[in-house]
């Protein structure tokens, strides 16, 4: 959804809500403090199969939600503990209005939003190897201490950091390398992408960009490739 403007419920004054579907996570929406929950409506899309939410705010002061509807329809939602990226994945479908509320606690809380997307989902059914980073638990910091002769602590700095990812699939489909996954790759070129842990957990996603893309052929046959991706990673958790 680039470059589609989002209309907003409980609008900030002087907000820009182009930004919101932009992935350019140094341009943000901030809503207002009316006592009304914050809602993005991007009107009627179609083939749509996942929504995403990166660099929001809204379990800063306390536990929120976030619900997905299309229309009036509520089609999932997830209660949040930590400002978790959140995904939302379900059957490619159209959307009358594609709505994304945030219901914080206070309700007038000023939260803040980065980058919404939406678009069409990529299932790993196999060949995935267990053992990977969970990047959507870990912290996007690094601490060093100074310390005594003896050495104990004495004062503490810490600095952001970004998180390091891969995936590596060594037993999936030519088939499906020469043809989603070369469609995959160019996307993402275009713009960041969202990964999605476990479907039961909108919260286990983060967003993924400076990509580092690797095929090789099955040291067995030729029918699978080994399939490589190496990847910045921002979970959202400050």
């Amino acid at each position: 959804m680039l470059n589609v403007v989002p209309t907003v419920t409980d609008p900030g004054t002087g907000e820009i809500a182009a930004n919101i579907s932009d992935p350019d996570h140094s341009l943000n929406y901030t809503c207002g403090i009316s006592i009304v929950d914050f809602a993005v409506s991007y009107g009627a899309q179609t083939n749509i199969s996942y929504v995403a939410i990166s660099g929001h705010t809204a379990a800063t002061p306390a536990q929120a939600t976030i619900e997905l509807y299309n229309g009036v329809t509520l089609i999932d939602s997830v209660v949040l503990q930590r400002n978790n990226n959140v995904m939302f994945t379900f059957p490619a479908q159209a959307f009358q209005d594609l709505i994304i509320k945030f219901v914080t606690v206070p309700n007038n809380y000023q939260m803040t939003v980065s980058f919404i997307a939406a678009g069409e989902i990529i299932t790993l059914l196999k060949g995935q190897q267990a053992g990977y980073a969970r990047n959507w638990l870990n912290r996007h910091t690094t601490q060093r201490t100074a310390s005594t002769l003896e050495v104990g602590p004495i004062s503490s700095t810490q600095r952001a950091k970004a998180l390091k990812g891969s995936l590596s699939m060594p037993n999936e489909l030519a088939i499906f390398t020469e043809g989603t996954w070369q469609t995959f790759i160019d996307f993402s070129f275009e713009q960041p992408f969202f990964m999605k842990e476990f479907k039961s957990k909108p919260e286990s996603t983060y967003l993924c960009y400076d990509p580092l893309h690797g095929v090789k052929s099955h040291p067995q046959t030729p029918t699978l490739d080994v399939i490589t991706l190496k990847f910045t990673a921002f979970n959202g958790l400050t």
